[in-house]
């Protein structure tokens, strides 16, 4: 009798205790990290994404780095060697799939600020697919790699 008063006790505890832990539960932000971009791709008329190769220089990847406090690095290399990167800095926001990158550009004396939408098409731990429209209206896809 005394074994099941004390399971009929502590049985309702053991409930108790499991709802306390999805409370503390973080979502681990992917996005975070150095992204070497591999392949470009565009849509065909048949609506099929075609990759090519992204031409990378050898030793200067071009890519971005996402921080964990929002702010952000776009190396875009324009040279072998010395590496020599058109550097974008600047914050990022990401709400669900869109990911909004703010920044200033130097335009001659004066500077720009500037926002970039990116659509995350798929992210896993080591792999992502963003999407956005360049200045000619069409949507490009770059599959990215962590490094």
């Amino acid at each position: 009798m005394k074994k099941l008063l004390t399971l009929l006790f502590l049985l309702p505890l053991t409930f108790v205790s499991c709802g306390e832990d999805e409370k503390d539960f973080v979502e681990q932000n992917y996005l975070v990290g150095n992204w070497e971009i591999i392949q470009k791709g565009t849509r065909s008329p048949q609506g099929v994404i075609l990759y090519q190769d992204y031409l990378n220089n050898s030793n200067c990847k071009d890519n971005y780095i996402f921080n964990s406090d929002f702010t952000f690095e776009s190396n875009d290399y324009t040279t072998e060697e010395p590496c020599v990167s058109d550097k974008i800095e600047g914050t990022y926001d990401r709400f669900s799939t869109i990911v909004t990158l703010d920044y200033t550009i130097q335009v001659g004396e004066t500077t720009q600020e500037e926002s970039k939408s990116l659509t995350i098409v798929s992210l896993t731990y080591t792999e992502a697919i963003i999407a956005y429209t360049d200045d000619l209206g069409e949507v490009v896809y770059l599959k990215l790699q962590k490094v």
